[in-house]
């Protein structure tokens, strides 16, 4: 009856009591392996956390490139000055942006055509044949077109 009216404490202290030494070194070696398991535990979901995070962060990046990642197709024709088309003309297209100049030689109908470009960079297109030159033509990133057609003129 005595030790119903004991409190909780009291009574986990006297069955402590009641162990051997043996138990009690077995119980005491195992606390501070639980503290450093708990610990591990908790650097664990720390790093899982950084983690999510950081990938979250890597998503937005991606997402945004997506919408960058729309291209343009720069084709057309290059004609002389009575309109006949001119082949093994040379296309250039410049890149405002890096400044890179990319060139296509034109096929027998006078075609070119510039695939995969930016839709958020601006470009300069112009044609050469034979020393002659075409007038330059600009392309902006404001004109939301995925297909330009240009034909360029040597006069």
């Amino acid at each position: 009856m005595m030790k119903r009216m004991m409190p909780q404490a009291t009574t986990m202290m006297m069955t402590t009591m009641t162990m051997n030494n043996e138990q009690q070194k077995t119980l005491l070696a195992q606390q501070p392996r639980a503290h450093a398991l708990r610990s591990r535990l908790a650097k664990l979901a720390a790093a899982s956390l950084l983690l999510t995070a950081g990938m979250a962060l890597f998503a937005l990046p991606a997402t945004a490139q997506h919408k960058d990642a729309a291209v343009r197709l720069v084709q057309g024709t290059v004609t002389d000055k009575d309109d006949k088309p001119l082949s093994n003309a040379v296309v250039y297209l410049k890149d405002e942006k890096s400044l890179q100049v990319k060139s296509y030689l034109t096929d027998d109908q006078g075609h070119f055509r510039f695939g995969q470009l930016s839709m958020a960079n601006d470009y300069e297109i112009w044609a050469d044949h034979s020393g002659t030159h075409s007038k330059t033509k600009h392309i902006s990133s404001f004109n939301s077109k995925a297909t330009v057609d240009y034909s360029l003129k040597i006069d």
